[in-house]
C-alpha cells in the first residue's frame, strides 16, 4: 500500500496535551493535511473521549498533571481500545522516557518541538500499518470460516456416500443375485421364475424410490417444490439484488456495478429462486472482498439459446489447497465445464440446486489473493 493511499478524511486523530497552544498547533497541522481531529487537555478527559469517538490513532503528551500520558497508555492497554496506536509526544529526549513510552504501549515517540513533515509521515505510516493489520486479521478470520464450512461440507458428503452405499447396495445386490439365478438355473419352474421376477420388480421399485427421494433432496431441494415460472426482466432483478447489497458494500467501500448488453432481458424463470441465486453469490462476493475492492455483475450473450451471468470480485479468492476439497456439485454432465467445482458452504448448495432446476449450469474460477468469478448459464427459451 503506497503512502498516498491513506485518505486523511477516513481517519480520526485524538490529540491529548495539557498545553492548549500545543493542541491548537497539532490540530492545525493535522486538519490542514485533511485529517479529522478531536482534542483533550488531560488524561481523564482523554479516556472518556476515546470511549465516545474511538479514534484511529492518538497523539499523547507524556507529561500531564493529574494523569500522565504513560498512565493513559497503560490504561488503554488493559481496555477494549488496546489496538489503537499511540504516538507519544515529549520535550524530553532522554532514552529512559522513550523506553517507558514503549512499555506503556506506544508505537512511536516524537520529540517537541516537532517537525510537521516528520509528524505527518509518522502518522500516515502508523495508519497504514493499522489498516494492513486489520485486513490481515479479516483475511485470517475469513479463511478460518471457510475451513469450518469446508469441513461441514465434507462431513455431509461422507454421510451421503455412506447412505448411498447402504441403501443402494441392498436392492442392487438382490436384483443381480436373482438375475444370475434366472440365467444359470435351467431347472426353475414357471412359478419360481415368476416369484423371482416379482422380487426383482419390487427391488427395482424400491431402488427407483430411493433415487427419486435423493433427487428431491439433493437436486430439487428438501422443500423446493415445483418451479413457479413467470416472465421476468432479469436485468431489473439483478438491479434489485445490487440495491439490496449496496449498503453492505458501501461499509467496505466496495464498488458494486452491473455491465449488460441490453437494458431489458425477458426470460421465463422462478423469480424468487433466481433472486436467491444472485443474492447469495453477490453477498458472498462482498463478504470475501476487502476494503476498496470491486464486485461486478456482467451479462453476456452466448452462441446458443442461452445467456451468461458473471459475478466477479477482487476478493481473497479460494486457495489452491482448498479448491480440490470443494464438492463437485453438478448433477449433469460436466464435460464442457472443466471448472465445475463448487463448495457446499455459503449457501452454494441451494444455488446449485436452483440453477440445475432451471436446466442451467454454474461453475467457478478463482485465484488466491486476486479474486473469484462465478458463471451462471441459463436458457433464453421458455422452460417446460
Amino acid at each position: 500500500m503506497a503512502q498516498n493511499e491513506v485518505n486523511p478524511l477516513d481517519f480520526l486523530i485524538l490529540v491529548v496535551d495539557d498545553s492548549k497552544p500545543n493542541v491548537i498547533l497539532l490540530s492545525h497541522v493535522l486538519e490542514k493535511e485533511g485529517f479529522r481531529v478531536e482534542k483533550s487537555y488531560d488524561g481523564d478527559e482523554a479516556l472518556k473521549k476515546i470511549k465516545e469517538v474511538n479514534p484511529d490513532i492518538i497523539l499523547l503528551d507524556i507529561m500531564m498533571p493529574k494523569m500522565s500520558g504513560l498512565e493513559v497508555g497503560k490504561a488503554l492497554r488493559m481496555s477494549e481500545f488496546e489496538d489503537i496506536p499511540i504516538i507519544f509526544l515529549s520535550s524530553s529526549n532522554e532514552s529512559v522516557d522513550k523506553v517507558k513510552a514503549f512499555e506503556a504501549g506506544g508505537v512511536d515517540f516524537i520529540n517537541k518541538p516537532f517537525d510537521k513533515d516528520e509528524l505527518i509521515i509518522r502518522v500516515r505510516n502508523h495508519l497504514m500499518l493499522k489498516v494492513l493489520k486489520e485486513e490481515s486479521e479479516e483475511q485470517l478470520r475469513i479463511l478460518k470460516e471457510r475451513e469450518v464450512e469446508l469441513s461441514e461440507a465434507n462431513q455431509k458428503k461422507h454421510k451421503l456416500m455412506r447412505m448411498l452405499s447402504h441403501d443402494f447396495k441392498n436392492p442392487i445386490s438382490g436384483i443381480m443375485g436373482l438375475v444370475t439365478i434366472l440365467i444359470e438355473d435351467d431347472e426353475l419352474d414357471e412359478e419360481e421364475k415368476n416369484e423371482m421376477l416379482d422380487l426383482i420388480k419390487q427391488s427395482s421399485e424400491k431402488l427407483l424410490s430411493l433415487v427419486k427421494d435423493l433427487l428431491d433432496k439433493e437436486v430439487i431441494g428438501t422443500e423446493f417444490g415445483a418451479l413457479e415460472l413467470k416472465e421476468v426482466n432479469i436485468i431489473d432483478l439483478v438491479n434489485k439484488v445490487i440495491s439490496d447489497n449496496r449498503p453492505k458494500a458501501a461499509l467496505k467501500k466496495i464498488s458494486l456495478s452491473l455491465s449488460t448488453f441490453q437494458d431489458e432481458l425477458i426470460v421465463k424463470l422462478d423469480k424468487e429462486k433466481i433472486r436467491y441465486v444472485l443474492n447469495t453469490l453477490v453477498s458472498n462476493a462482498v463478504k470475501f472482498t476487502l476494503l476498496d475492492g470491486e464486485v461486478n455483475i456482467e451479462f453476456l450473450n452466448t452462441e446458443d439459446d442461452s445467456f451468461l451471468i458473471k459475478i466477479s470480485d477482487t476478493g481473497i479468492g479460494i486457495p489452491n489447497t482448498m479448491l480440490p476439497n470443494f464438492l463437485i456439485s453438478s448433477h449433469k454432465e460436466q464435460g464442457s465445464n472443466s471448472a465445475g467445482i463448487l463448495g457446499s458452504g455459503l449457501g452454494l448448495e441451494d444455488v446449485q440446486t436452483y440453477v440445475d432446476a432451471h436446466e442451467g449450469r454454474i461453475w467457478v474460477e478463482s485465484e488466491e489473493n486476486k479474486g473469484t468469478t462465478f458463471f451462471i448459464e441459463l436458457p433464453l427459451g421458455n422452460l417446460q
